[in-house]
């Protein structure tokens, strides 16, 4: 995908007139190149100057609006996929209107004309975009032109189209960042393209994509796992896995996310990993130690007939329970089959952290059933997990056997779930399907995990490791 973007001499120069006519508005215009409108979209704005922000915990962001009447139907969907995003928004009250009847919560905030209310919210860095297709009455007109200056001065994005406001909310939902979207200058570009070798692996169907950093170090890691875990466009996967150096264990490990996001661990992924060091002769040790971001773990190696390695069990450290610890904003010391509503249904949630925060449902229903598509991103996004959570929906089938479906963070619906596994056979012990210092096995689609919450409260997670096919991949050559 291609996309040409406008650059206009107001936003290189904040003090310039903005108030131009139809004719030479466009000073220049830089071209975004991706494998998705988002990203083209995404490259081609930052590169013409555009202020890109992501709504976080952090980093709270806000919409202002203002349209005319015949623009108040389709403000409406533009309206809700930025609030569903997490945005806080605010309107003027005609606008205000319109969005409040789908359920938004909206501010409502006088035209400038009325009162600078929107100016102070300008300053307190409380609006971060606005959508303004006013009227085209001399009031109006005037109101714009001073909001517009203001937002220049402030480097505040204005989109006085629709379309592009609702471009503008599939690119924040598709998580391209400046630090995970490589952004080439066509001036400093290499001749040669770089080759990095890779190896595919996977566990219960949990696949990655392997990188030897012994070797070599991966440049740019968020963007790379963005391109090539694309399963159309390029090596197809859940992510990708660095195999790095460390000065405290034998290995570390860093694994980055379908949507470029870093993730603090995978079950799944470190029990390759350990098969890769053994199997390929960097570390001939048993057991492994690997250094995670969720601390350090012991990897014990089953080594096959063939002096490979066909399953590794792993200890994954203890079951955090404390909700401020996975996090969760809810009271108490422990979170078990406690009665929430997501996405306006009731649910009861156990939620665990394993390295890495889990919301565990039981449910009757078989989880074959599920809509998880539809479900699992209102769980990932609600409010009640700072740091979006993964979700295991879980059916008992006895005392010592689970029957699981997962969506994790950042990759949607996986076939299998290392952490998730551990967390939901923690939840099911917490709940008294299940006992401690058990072997408790978990059927995902990918395949099937065992995981034991010993009585020293270590959680062992024991599961296969397999190499699929290794390859090289062409990597861009140009400069951030």
């Amino acid at each position: 995908m291609a996309v040409k973007v406008p650059v206009f001499s107001f936003e290189k120069l904040n003090d310039v007139n903005s108030q131009l006519g139809p004719q030479m508005k466009s000073t220049g215009e830089v071209l975004g190149i991706g494998k998705t409108i988002e990203e083209a979209m995404f490259k081609g704005l930052v590169s013409a100057g555009f202020k890109m922000c992501h709504p976080s915990e952090q980093r709270p962001v806000g919409v202002y609006m203002t349209v005319n009447d015949q623009d108040k139907f389709d403000i409406v969907s533009i309206a809700k996929k930025f609030a569903d995003l997490g945005c806080t928004m605010y309107a003027t009250k005609g606008t205000a209107e319109v969005i409040s009847e789908l359920g938004v919560d909206v501010t409502v905030v006088d035209r400038l004309s009325a009162t600078d209310t929107v100016v102070k919210l300008m300053n307190e860095g409380k609006i971060d975009y606005i959508v303004y297709t006013g009227k085209t009455d001399l009031e109006s007109i005037n109101d714009f032109i001073r909001l517009h200056h203001h937002a220049i001065l402030l480097g505040i994005t204005v989109l006085t189209a629709l379309d592009t406001a609702n471009a503008l909310a599939d690119i924040i939902a598709s998580k391209f960042t400046e630090d995970n979207t490589e952004l080439v200058d066509i001036n400093h570009l290499r001749k040669e393209k770089l080759q990095l070798s890779f190896t595919k692996m996977q566990s219960c169907g949990n696949d990655y994509i392997y990188f030897n950093c012994f070797e070599a170090p991966v440049e740019n890691p968020e963007e790379l796992s963005v391109r090539i875990s694309d399963r159309h466009f390029g090596v197809g996967g859940d992510g990708i896995v660095l195999i790095c150096p460390s000065d405290k264990a034998d290995a570390k490990m860093r694994m980055f996310n379908i949507d470029g996001s870093e993730g603090k661990m995978c079950g799944n992924a470190i029990r390759c990993v350990g098969k890769y060091l053994y199997d390929n002769g960097i570390k001939r040790r048993n057991p492994l130690t690997i250094d995670t971001l969720s601390g350090i773990k012991t990897l014990r190696l089953n080594i096959g007939a063939d002096g490979k390695v066909d399953s590794v069990q792993v200890d994954m450290g203890k079951a955090i329970l404390k909700p401020e610890e996975i996090p969760v904003k809810l009271d108490g010391e422990t979170i078990a089959s406690r009665p929430v509503k997501i996405d306006g249904k009731d649910y009861q949630i156990t939620c665990v952290s394993m390295g890495n925060p889990h919301c565990v449902v039981f449910t009757d229903t078989d989880v074959a059933e599920l809509p998880l598509e539809k479900i699992g991103p209102k769980f990932e996004f609600d409010p009640l997990f700072p740091e979006r959570v993964n979700t295991e929906f879980i059916n008992v089938i006895d005392k010592n056997t689970l029957k699981m479906r997962v969506w994790e963070r950042g990759a949607g619906e996986t076939l299998s779930c290392g952490t998730g596994a551990c967390a939901a056979a923690a939840a099911c012990i917490l709940n008294g399907y299940c006992k401690r210092d058990t072997d408790i096995t978990v059927t995902l689609r990918g395949g099937e995990l065992s995981v034991n919450w010993s009585a020293d409260g270590a959680v062992y997670l024991t599961g296969p490791a397999a190499t699929v096919f290794t390859g090289e991949i062409a990597c861009c050559g140009g400069a951030r």
